[in-house]
């Protein structure tokens, strides 16, 4: 099994990235992960040019970027992850610009859809109460209903602090985590 996890945070060491390498170090053999940084990547937001829609392009969409290189990553995935902190009670601009892009993997007008039954979870990290991830997390829950992806769950680390992920205070909720992922 292989999984990608998207990840979202600006920060290379901080509580995301914290939070991702915990993922990993539990999770029992057998499966392959690929951490991809988002906030490295030049990802421009979606233009709305239609040209994904009429489904003529040679690629997946007309703006030439770093998203170009993504877009595999994301179709080849068993299970894809997405990680990130909130900012203003949202994800990330880059993975809020990474998700909008997937659009083109999916015309409405037809039956296409490459994203239909794509497994997807959603790490999270914030300084602030868990509620706080409702409107980002809900908002996510319904892209995935549109796009007819899998999503299998997510994991909120309220008032994160690195030390605590890296001590293994959250290690009960991080398992709960992977097991409720991977089956």
């Amino acid at each position: 099994m292989n999984v990608t996890i998207f990840n979202g945070s600006p920060r290379k060491n901080g509580n995301t990235s914290e939070l991702v390498k915990k993922i990993i170090s539990l999770t029992p053999g057998g499966v392959e992960y690929e951490s991809i940084s988002l906030f490295d990547k030049k990802i421009s937001g979606c233009m709305n040019c239609g040209a994904c829609q009429k489904g003529t392009l040679r690629s997946y969409c007309a703006i030439d970027d770093d998203m170009r290189g993504l877009y595999d990553k994301f179709l080849n995935a068993d299970i894809i992850m997405l990680a990130t902190p909130i900012y203003m009670w949202q994800f990330t601009p880059c993975m809020l610009a990474f998700l909008n892009r997937l659009h083109c993997l999916c015309r409405h007008s037809t039956s296409y859809n490459m994203m239909k039954g794509k497994k997807i979870s959603v790490c999270v990290t914030l300084g602030d109460e868990p509620e706080v991830t409702e409107f980002s997390i809900n908002g996510f829950k319904e892209f995935c209903e549109y796009f007819a992806l899998d999503y299998l769950g997510e994991i909120i680390i309220p008032y994160a602090e690195k030390e605590k992920i890296s001590s293994g205070n959250y290690d009960e909720e991080v398992k709960m985590f992977i097991k409720k992922t991977m089956s």
